[in-house]
């Protein structure tokens, strides 16, 4: 064989090596990547119904459609100081087991109308400042991510950089009458 054929063969093989862990699937992941912060699948999942809570699908699509859970997450990685993304994973750790404890089994199983039930009383009497916190930070996340995603600024809020055409030659009758 020649030798350009063997090191040919050689990249293949390891290109190949370098993208097999790519092509694994793997149920138990993230669908952003965060570098600050660390949070469970499951997290992700209790985020997305509380999102989903917070702005629920009517006629336009949910908060959770738009990805706002994702957006406050990125949010919380990259522009909170380390003690406030502390203060937010143990507030959303305290509420995700406070929602287990009262409910019965996860916030994200039971229906919408037993979330919408437990969230409002949770907000009226929460007794720990740190889920208040929580919650007071994720909702307004969620919120500002809603209303600056894509759909929403284009589909709901359509905004025309340009005024419009500019008619110089409008004989003054015309106007007056607008």
């Amino acid at each position: 064989m020649k030798r350009r054929t063997i090191v040919k063969h050689m990249i293949w093989m390891g290109a190949g090596v370098a993208f097999l862990p790519s092509c694994v699937y793997k149920q138990d992941k993230l669908s952003i990547q965060l570098n600050r912060i660390q949070i469970k699948p499951d997290q992700e999942r209790f985020l997305f119904a509380l999102a989903n809570c917070i702005i629920p699908k009517t006629d336009t699509p949910g908060a959770a459609d738009l990805g706002a859970h994702l957006f406050a997450l990125k949010m919380v990685d990259d522009c909170f100081e380390q003690p406030l993304q502390q203060k937010f994973i143990s507030g959303l750790t305290a509420f995700q087991k406070l929602a287990v404890k009262q409910l019965g089994k996860p916030f994200e199983e039971v229906t919408a109308p037993e979330q919408l039930k437990f969230l409002q009383a949770t907000v009226k009497d929460a007794a720990d400042p740190g889920i208040s916190s929580f919650l007071n930070d994720f909702k307004r996340l969620v919120t500002r991510g809603y209303t600056q995603s894509e759909y929403v600024m284009t589909k709901l809020l359509p905004y025309k950089l340009v005024p419009g055409k500019f008619k110089a030659c409008i004989p003054f009758n015309d106007l007056q009458k607008a």
